[in-house]
Order: C-alpha cells, then sequence, then structure tokens
C-alpha cells in the first residue's frame, strides 16, 4: 500500500469522497439500523463549499478514512471518524484523531472539546482519547423490537398530550433540571444551561442529525397548571425504525409513572406508523435510566464512547 498522507478536507472535492462514504452509509444502516443519507448530504454540501474543517487519509489513489468537527463559540465537536475497512483502520483513527485534537487545542479560545463517535470496523477510539487526556464515558446504542413491547400499568394522573413547540422553552427549562448532577450534563455541556438545552431540543426539531423529526410520535406532559413536567420526542431513523433522541420528566414527577406514559403513547404511534423498532441511547453511568430502558425491553446492539476535554 502507498504511503499513507493526511490532508484538510478542503484540499479535497466532494467526489473523492464517494466511495469512502458510501461505506460509512452502508455500516450505519448494518451496524445500527439508521440511513445515514440525510447527514450524508449536509455533509457533502459543507465539502463542496470548502466549509468543513477535518482531515481526510489518503494512499494518492483513494481516500481511506475522514474526521470532521466543528467549533461553537469556546467548544469543539468532534462529529464522527471512519476508516475504510480494508485500510489500516487503527493507524488512520489514531492520526485523524490526533491531528483534529491538536487542531481544536492549538486554538486559545476553545476550552472544552466533546466527542461522541460511533466506532466502525473494529476501531478502539479509547486509548487515544485517554493519550489526549479526555476523560470517557462508556455510552450504549439499545433498540426495542416493537413487537415485543408490553406497556407497564401506569396512569400518571397527569394530561399527556401532543408535542407543542410553543412549550419549548418551559421543556428547555425542565430538561436542565432533570439532568442537574446527572453525567449526561458532564458529557454534553449543553444540559447545564435553560439556553443549552433549549438549543439543543430546537436542533433535534430542525435538523436531521439524530433523525427526521416526527411530531406525531412525539408527546407532553402537562402538570395542572398546563405546564410541561415531562416529554419525549420522536425521529425516523429509517423506514420502520424510530429513535428516541431525547425523554426527560420533571424531577418533582420522577417515579410517579410519567416517563412510562409518554413511552406507551409514543410507542403505540409508531406501531400504528409501521415501525417495527425503536432505538436510543443511554449513558452507562446513568444506571436509574439504564435499568428501566432495559425493563422496557431494549437491548444493547452497540457500545460506543463520549469523550471529553477541558483545559
Amino acid at each position: 500500500m502507498s504511503e499513507l498522507k493526511y490532508l484538510p478536507i478542503s484540499f479535497l472535492d466532494q467526489a473523492s469522497f464517494l466511495s469512502l462514504m458510501n461505506e460509512e452509509e452502508a455500516a450505519w444502516l448494518s451496524d445500527l439500523g439508521w440511513d445515514y443519507s440525510a447527514i450524508r448530504q449536509i455533509l457533502v454540501s459543507f465539502i463542496r463549499k470548502k466549509l468543513l474543517p477535518g482531515y481526510a487519509a489518503t494512499n494518492e489513489k483513494e481516500l481511506l478514512g475522514y474526521t470532521y468537527f466543528l467549533v461553537n463559540q469556546a467548544k469543539g465537536i468532534i462529529g464522527s471518524i471512519f476508516a475504510a475497512k480494508l485500510s489500516p483502520v487503527q493507524k488512520i483513527a489514531n492520526n485523524l484523531l490526533s491531528l483534529t485534537i491538536s487542531s481544536l487545542r492549538d486554538n486559545p479560545q476553545i476550552t472544552r472539546v466533546e466527542a461522541q463517535i460511533m466506532p466502525f470496523s473494529g476501531a478502539d477510539l479509547s486509548v487515544i482519547f485517554a493519550q489526549h487526556d479526555f476523560i470517557h464515558y462508556p455510552r450504549f446504542y439499545l433498540d426495542l423490537s416493537l413487537s415485543e413491547f408490553r406497556a407497564a400499568e401506569c396512569d400518571p394522573g397527569e394530561k399527556i398530550t401532543a408535542w407543542d413547540s410553543t412549550h419549548l422553552h418551559l421543556t428547555a427549562e425542565m430538561t436542565s433540571m432533570s439532568y442537574s448532577n446527572q453525567t449526561d450534563a458532564l458529557i454534553c455541556e449543553d444540559y447545564r444551561t435553560v439556553a443549552g438545552c433549549e438549543s439543543y431540543l430546537r436542533s433535534l426539531v430542525d435538523n436531521p442529525g439524530c433523525g427526521v423529526f416526527m411530531p406525531e410520535t412525539s408527546f407532553m406532559c402537562l402538570d395542572a397548571r398546563q405546564t410541561p413536567c415531562g416529554f419525549i420526542i420522536g425521529c425516523r431513523i429509517s423506514k420502520g425504525v424510530g429513535m428516541i433522541p431525547q425523554i426527560a420528566v420533571h424531577p418533582d414527577y420522577q417515579g410517579r409513572g410519567v416517563g412510562n406514559a409518554l413511552v406507551q403513547r409514543s410507542f403505540e404511534q409508531f406501531k400504528v406508523l409501521g415501525f417495527h423498532t425503536v432505538c436510543l441511547t443511554a449513558t452507562g453511568d446513568n444506571r436509574r435510566a439504564f435499568e428501566w430502558y432495559q425493563r422496557l425491553g431494549f437491548k444493547i446492539r452497540k457500545a460506543f464512547g463520549a469523550y471529553v476535554w477541558e483545559r
């Protein structure tokens, strides 16, 4: 094999990414049941405009791997990393990550770097992140066959209603409270503030990063004052496969059946619409949520990592 070279993505044209992105799209579908085409279209658009920061590995004949990152004020976010299966996967992953991490940390304005990356082709990303002083939080991709889902008996005594984006700020306030002192707030800085939660929830509704938003499978629980005390957001990630990118319950209402009622309503609607599987992600340290998902019938499909570095 020719010697590997590592180049900024901006040095390359979109056509050179075609074969590699085809393989990546196939990996997302086979490993996770996730149709990656919508995200791919966005990335290709940025590559075409020379606006996607990141690096690619090439042997001068073809691209064998790439990674990209984003910068949001003082925070860097490593979006993904992928190396072709028939390439030296670990070597490429290590070198691409090292270049990306150095690029972000050399920027004095960046004080924090976050990464939640699905590993493919057997790459172990934890070692290289540890070498660069990142904290590692184990996370899991879970799925549930809707044919096996059996709803728990629950009557929270609160009103379950359709998702209403006019309540977005109130759901953000409630989300921030529900994640206070949780490991997920260490992983994702957005959970620490109402503004961050609102930005995150808006991205779930407006962007396909966690699937295409489905208002018909998204619900809210309102208390006696008609204020949200819980909600669930449903998305479509491929034909017949749904995703729950966010569910949250106000601390004062946890343990009262609100979460079970929201899940039951959402999953029933997924089944009505012809879906056969629902997926979500969970943090290993969040034992209460993780064990609840397992009681609902979710099973681990893939382990991955969340990594955080702070200056």
